[in-house]
């Protein structure tokens, strides 16, 4: 699970005020997506005729405090078009600067949340390479070469996995292209007295950072397997987004012992989570679920105190500590976790992961 955010506006003079306001919803926006990830931090502004990026292997909140991220932040301006913001929760790939997003291929800038699964498969279809193991830089690199929305849709509709998707062409900062399948969020509101469209993964958090900011505007999901288009062109009292049918292929996340050797290496781990960690991402809410509850550990089958017990965002399964280490040391070895990952039911379902 990671958080993407951002922003496109029309091109034209923005008072002390509005600057502020938007600055403020963008430093509001990588700080609450912070529950999303914590591997990184990365954001990309686009203005006619340049770009510009800041990415690092560090929490959004404490990169805030820094004096590097706020002069990201000063550089938003009137001539600012399109801003790419993404928090990273570490999966494929290891924590370093170079495997957070955005990710930058020959043609694009993008961020992702989810997973690419058959990315391997589509490099070698198209005679692409990518610079890192991360799955999300796949997603821009198969996509080199193709201008418009029908080439898009061509190359998207062959992917298979989980997707929230944010994206624009480098030399083209009028569009911003906007994507999700059934398995990921993503959430729009237009701020028409801004000419701005904000976006963010949680409807919550694009709320609350419109209205610390003083900035109204209706928060709404955006419908899957449809590919929007917003060109800030035509913004003025509308975002007037067109939107284009494209089926992005949804399918289980492979278990554990299915993964390539390449996804998972020595101290490239799955990331597990306490009962605290989870609480503050709302996982349990709605469920009954305490910090005292007792659940049945998915691998060695006893029971232990939710806070005793850890949860695997691969699998999605609680796993006690002695079975969470078995299982980040078969992975580690290289044989995929097998005797941590025999059958066994889903304890509940978890939504918005």
């Amino acid at each position: 699970m990671c958080g993407i955010y951002g922003f496109a506006r029309k091109e034209g003079h923005l008072n002390v005020l509005e600057r502020f306001r938007i600055r403020g919803a963008v430093m509001d926006l990588a700080f609450l997506n912070e529950t999303r990830g914590k591997d990184g931090t990365g954001i990309a502004l686009l203005s006619r005729g340049k770009w510009m990026m800041f990415k690092e292997a560090s929490p959004a909140g404490k990169l805030l405090r820094t004096k590097r991220f706020q002069k990201m932040i000063r550089a938003i301006s009137e001539g600012t078009q399109i801003c790419l913001g993404h928090t990273r929760l570490a999966t494929v790939g290891d924590v370093r600067n170079c495997h957070c997003h955005p990710f930058e291929s020959d043609d694009f800038l993008g961020v992702h949340n989810g997973h690419f699964l058959n990315r391997e498969a589509l490099l070698k279809k198209y005679g692409k390479k990518a610079a890192t193991p991360v799955d999300s830089e796949a997603i821009f690199r198969v996509l080199d070469g193709e201008k418009d929305s029908k080439g898009f849709v061509s190359k998207l509709s062959e992917m298979e996995g989980d997707f929230a998707l944010g994206f624009s062409l480098k030399n083209d900062p009028d569009r911003l292209f906007l994507i999700r399948n059934e398995d990921r969020p993503l959430h729009i509101a237009y701020v028409p007295s801004l000419r701005t469209l904000f976006w963010a993964s949680d409807a919550e958090h694009l709320e609350y950072a419109l209205a610390r900011n003083g900035l109204k505007g209706s928060v709404w999901q955006i419908k899957e397997d449809h590919l929007y288009t917003a060109d800030v062109r035509d913004f003025n009292g509308r975002s007037h987004l067109r939107k284009t049918v494209c089926a992005m292929k949804s399918c289980e996340r492979p278990a554990p012992s299915r993964w390539a050797e390449d996804d998972f290496r020595p101290g490239s781990q799955p990331n597990f989570f306490s009962f605290a960690d989870l609480e503050g991402f709302g996982f349990f809410e709605g469920s009954g679920i305490g910090e005292h509850s007792k659940i049945v550990c998915a691998a060695c089958r006893r029971e232990f105190e939710t806070g005793e017990l850890y949860y695997d965002e691969m699998s999605r399964r609680f796993m006690c500590e002695s079975c969470s280490f078995d299982c980040l040391d078969s992975f580690g070895r290289g044989r995929g976790g097998r005797e941590a990952n025999e059958e066994s039911p889903e304890l509940f379902e978890l939504s918005g992961v």
